[in-house]
């Protein structure tokens, strides 16, 4: 197991502030933008021996009350930074918040830290 989610929180603070991330359903919708994360899947990609490759997916939401587009890009762009792909992304319909998800995966070397495909 590797645990990317103090990277990934940096990440994203580094966009929009650290009052606005989480790793949980924001709480209320009156500080916006907000981004959350989750970890989807944190796996041994081997399966045998000691676990040297560790696969992760992550899953991070955007919630605006205008636009999430400019904010999707700077997300994009940070993760890529440090090896994860997208995956899948997604605007989710709302009558009262602008909500975007996009996923993300990589394989981490747990050995170097440097993140394959």
């Amino acid at each position: 197991m590797y645990d990317i989610k103090p990277t990934i929180n940096k990440l994203l603070e580094e966009i929009v502030g650290e009052d606005s991330v989480s790793d949980a359903y924001p709480e209320d919708f009156n500080n916006l933008p907000h981004i959350s994360f989750y970890e989807q899947s944190n796996n041994d990609y081997l399966k045998k021996g000691p676990e040297l490759l560790t696969e992760i997916v992550i899953q991070i939401d955007i919630w605006h009350n205008r636009s999430t587009g400019a904010l999707a890009q700077q997300v994009n762009n940070k993760m890529n930074s440090i090896g994860f792909r997208r995956e899948f992304m997604r605007d989710i319909p709302d009558p009262n918040v602008k909500h975007k998800t996009m996923r993300f995966k990589g394989i981490v070397d747990k050995r170097s830290l440097l993140v394959y495909q």
